[in-house]
């Protein structure tokens, strides 16, 4: 059976928008600095970094936290500690929209369906599989969900203009990390799908359904392409990339 199961879906009118809902809450945000741009963060490591450091001011924002950089006078900053998955991704991703955000940049770790990707890798997304839910209540069938190519492309700049190393690639996004099989594993590494995540078909499809720009970096942090499940969450070549996919997604946005 089809998602979604009501076939009409696509021209109908919603009984609530998201710009309604952030108004229902707006007393919580009298004082909010809209920011330009956002880097939806998926690294608790990384928000404990930043906020340890001290030079980045706090305020909780929604579900989550939001960080604002000091150096640019919050025209960019870190939205993280939303949660994971489609559903809790893809409303962040709705009220930022609704409160007048303009662009994003998603960075978090993912799994590596290539073998010949070693942990810390960068993948530039290009496409997401849509095995998950969201995005079909906001894109007709399709197989994949695509991120905005002019972001992309600017962000592909910006690696190599600072000689970060990466590789382009799609990702297979799924609801559950304990349902990703190793038939469907070998699957989609046979078609050349670069990771696997939770987030990224829901976050392209939100985003192109309200028309707003988004991009990804992933960071490699374990392998499902092996027989056995192979982590390196904790790794210093994991956290020093998604430092560097941070650091290209600020000086991407701000450019």
């Amino acid at each position: 059976m089809a998602i979604p199961q009501y076939p009409k879906k696509y021209d109908q009118e919603v009984i609530i928008s998201p710009r309604q809902h952030f108004l229902a809450e707006k007393e919580h945000y009298e004082d909010f600095d809209v920011p330009k741009s956002v880097i939806l963060c998926f690294e608790s490591s990384l928000m404990n970094h930043f906020k340890a450091r001290g030079e980045m001011e706090s305020i909780p924002f929604w579900t989550g936290e939001m960080l604002y950089f000091p150096e640019h006078h919050k025209q960019v900053a870190l939205v993280g500690n939303f949660g994971i998955g489609g559903p809790a991704a893809g409303q962040m991703l709705e009220i930022l929209i609704a409160a007048g955000v303009e662009e994003f940049v998603v960075v978090g770790h993912a799994g590596g369906l290539q073998k010949s990707n070693s942990i810390g890798t960068i993948v530039l997304s290009n496409k997401a599989v849509r095995d998950e839910g969201l995005s079909h209540h906001y894109l007709k069938p399709e197989k994949y969900a695509c991120p905005s190519p002019q972001l992309t492309d600017r962000l592909k700049k910006k690696l190599t203009e600072s000689d970060v190393p990466f590789q382009t690639g799609g990702s297979w996004t799924i609801d559950s990390m304990y349902r990703e099989t190793k038939d469907e594993i070998r699957h989609y590494a046979e078609e050349g799908i670069a990771t696997v995540e939770m987030e990224l078909a829901s976050l392209f499809a939100v985003a192109s359904f309200r028309k707003v720009n988004i991009a990804a970096l992933l960071v490699i942090s374990d392998y499902v392409s092996f027989e056995h499940w192979d982590q390196h969450f904790h790794a210093n070549a994991t956290f020093e990339a998604l430092m560097k996919a941070t650091a290209t997604a600020k000086d991407t946005l701000i450019s």
